[in-house]
């Protein structure tokens, strides 16, 4: 994918997860809109995830549901799996037809891969721009162990959580609706509005993840590193999107040399990074900083038009302007951080402004 040059933000700061990771585990899970015992499933990975909070889990759909993609399709293809709701932890098992498995075998596999080494530390570091939806994200991995023999390669998922829409595809199937006492029950058949969690929206770089990003017998302690651009689309929740990157082994013939050996997570939100403050020598000031009432702007010549966003890239105010200063009447508003933008001859400048109450 193109690499894209972000004007108002920047990689920055130290990254997001130390050299020393522990030993994580991921479980995916199979799951679709109109399976009924899905529901149950998704409570018992909850209540899984909050007894280990070693556990990242990540839910792939079926084809048919709402929030299927061709990643998910061909990772369920890959392992063979039958039916719904099975999971895999770490992608490995004891035998044939036993990758996949029903719920009340997770934990055991769980507490099966805590004993297993980290073998790898994961690092994330970059930017995500809230308003091109631009992710700039560098990866890397440190081997602190002999990895199991077999190529090795570099996964990168984007999950979403809440996934909330009515209809086919969205209105989840539940057989708990008549089941006094379970904590689905009363909810519904089919429960509407229902929020899938944990939902995979991408794989970036392909369903088996990046090759060539380590080589077959890595060196320990040598950082190895690889560069992701992705666009977020515009339909999904920016705010709610998570990070998933792991090392995994792959074999195209064997399913069973495609075990999980370490993996991180982080929201994207915690990427996007503090808007780049040009130097006051470009006569774009803001004030008072915090207001209340108005807030006045000097421009710099040739601005054209200022605009205030919230962090979260939602437009409060925008007004083309042929003068130097400008007032915006923030009185309305509610509290908080604020981007004030001022479209120039020389480009977009940016400033923060903080907005409180009377």
């Amino acid at each position: 994918m193109k690499k894209i040059v972000l004007l108002l933000f920047i990689l920055a700061g130290p990254f997001l997860l130390s050299h020393a990771q522990p030993k994580r585990i991921l479980l995916e899970k199979y799951t679709s809109a109109f399976c009924g015992a899905c529901p149950n499933a998704h409570l018992i990975a909850e209540e899984l995830a909050a007894a280990y909070p070693e556990l990242i889990l990540a839910f792939h759909h079926s084809s048919v549901d709402g929030m299927a993609n061709s990643n998910s399709t061909e990772w369920r293809d890959g392992f063979g799996v039958l039916g719904t709701p099975m999971g895999m932890v770490g992608r490995s098992g004891p035998g044939a037809g036993q990758i996949a498995v029903l719920p009340h075998l997770w934990e055991e596999r769980i507490l099966e891969q805590l004993n297993e080494p980290a073998y790898v530390g994961l690092e994330l570091r970059g930017s995500y721009n809230p308003f091109s939806r631009m992710l700039s994200l560098d990866v890397a991995g440190t081997f602190t162990e002999r990895p199991p023999a077999g190529e090795l390669r570099l996964n990168l998922m984007i999950t979403e959580d809440s996934v909330i829409h009515a209809g086919y595809g969205f209105d989840q199937s539940n057989y708990f609706n008549d089941v006094e006492g379970h904590p689905l029950y009363g909810l519904g058949q089919p429960i509407y509005f229902y929020p899938h969690h944990h939902v995979v929206r991408e794989i970036v770089d392909g369903t088996w993840g990046t090759s060539g990003v380590f080589p077959p017998q890595p060196e320990l302690g040598q950082v190895y590193h690889h560069h992701y651009d992705y666009f977020l689309p515009w339909n999904w929740n920016q705010e709610k999107a998570r990070l998933v990157a792991f090392v995994s082994l792959y074999d195209e013939q064997n399913l069973f040399q495609r075990q999980v050996l370490n993996v991180v997570e982080h929201p994207l939100y915690a990427l996007v990074a503090t808007a780049v403050e040009e130097p006051e020598s470009q006569a774009f000031r803001v004030s008072p900083n915090p207001a209340t009432e108005m807030l006045r702007l000097e421009l710099p010549a040739l601005t054209h038009r200022v605009e205030l966003l919230t962090l979260t890239g939602q437009s409060a105010y925008a007004q083309s302007v042929r003068s130097e200063k400008h007032e915006i009447d923030v009185s309305n508003l509610k509290p908080g951080l604020y981007l004030v933008r001022a479209y120039t001859a020389a480009g977009i400048l940016v400033r923060k402004a903080a907005i409180h109450s009377r």
